[in-house]
């Protein structure tokens, strides 16, 4: 039986400032027998640890538009509360409402809206309803639905990628103004919650929070939690998102590269320690997200290591 669906916003209400809080986010399989691995084998123990909520990716173009909402119904009947991520670029006409209506018949009470990406080997294109950006969706959410649906977004500490400087790896002043007015409009237009983009330097992301609230920005940030699995992963990820690495932690994964253990573990210790610092920085930070890449070792790992792993 599925659980009973809540708000994301109304749960982080409830939350009380002396504890710390997880959610999990996941992607769809591409096999038959991927699936059946997260759902059946891993998923039980990611329910375990209590999440506020899960979340599951949305294929670019829409390309997991089967996958991404019958995912969403299977870990609500793993008793989890679920939120999940809808784009709005090279989508077929249609398929947003069609996606939007899909889970408000099914008590699906949150969703993570995005721009997205082209799939591979495409060019980024509007929608044929004309959605270019975030933001459109936001609005169109809230005048279709009213406050149906939480409506999370995504935030960048270090710069959306698109503004990242490919050398320096930060934005320039004049885009960082422009990426924190872009967030308060999605904000204002009615997003309810912050998601960010992964980092690794813990003082770009305190820097990110107080700027927001500087800004007007109020509503409650999680912060978006990668512990490194492997030194290709990393370099990949790295060249994706274009994320800021500190010299320390240049120096710990180069001389880790060959060591897949070593790796994973330096992976977990660097993860703990950033939960760590963002708790002591006092900055109303509590709850921190976490980017699974669907495997549950490396999470449960830094979980034991704050003492808050659920056999």
């Amino acid at each position: 039986m599925a659980a009973p669906q809540f708000k994301v916003s109304e749960l982080l209400a409830a939350e009380k400032p002396e504890e710390t809080y997880v959610s999990f986010e996941f992607f769809p399989p591409r096999t038959e027998k991927g699936e059946v691995t997260l759902m059946e084998e891993h998923m039980p123990v990611f329910a375990k640890q209590s999440p506020i909520f899960v979340d599951f990716t949305w294929g670019a173009g829409g390309t997991t538009y089967d996958k991404t909402p019958a995912l969403c119904i299977s870990a609500m009947n793993h008793g989890m509360n679920v939120n999940m991520h809808l784009t709005c670029t090279n989508m077929e006409e249609g398929k947003v409402k069609e996606a939007l209506d899909l889970c408000k018949a099914n008590g699906i009470r949150n969703i993570v809206a995005l721009r997205g990406d082209p799939p591979a080997g495409q060019e980024w294109k509007a929608s044929a309803e004309g959605f270019t950006c975030a933001l459109d969706l936001v609005k169109y959410i809230r005048a279709h639905y009213g406050d149906y649906f939480c409506i999370c977004v995504a935030g960048y500490p270090e710069g959306h990628p698109d503004k990242i400087h490919a050398e320096r790896g930060v934005m320039n002043a004049e885009d960082e103004v422009h990426e924190l007015s872009y967030l308060k409009q999605k904000v204002e237009a009615g997003a309810d919650v912050i998601i960010t983009q992964l980092f690794y330097d813990v003082n770009v992301f305190i820097r990110f929070v107080k700027k927001c609230r500087e800004n007007g920005i109020n509503v409650p940030i999680l912060p978006g939690m990668l512990p490194m699995q492997s030194h290709g992963g990393l370099k990949r990820m790295v060249s994706l998102c274009k994320t800021y690495l500190p010299d320390d932690v240049i120096a710990q994964t180069e001389a880790l590269a060959e060591n897949d253990e070593g790796f994973k573990a330096y992976g977990v210790e660097l993860t703990t320690k950033m939960i760590r610092d963002i708790v002591d920085a006092k900055i109303g930070i509590n709850h921190f997200h976490f980017y699974t890449l669907n495997l549950p070792h490396s999470t449960m790992k830094v979980l034991d290591n704050l003492g808050m792993r659920k056999e």
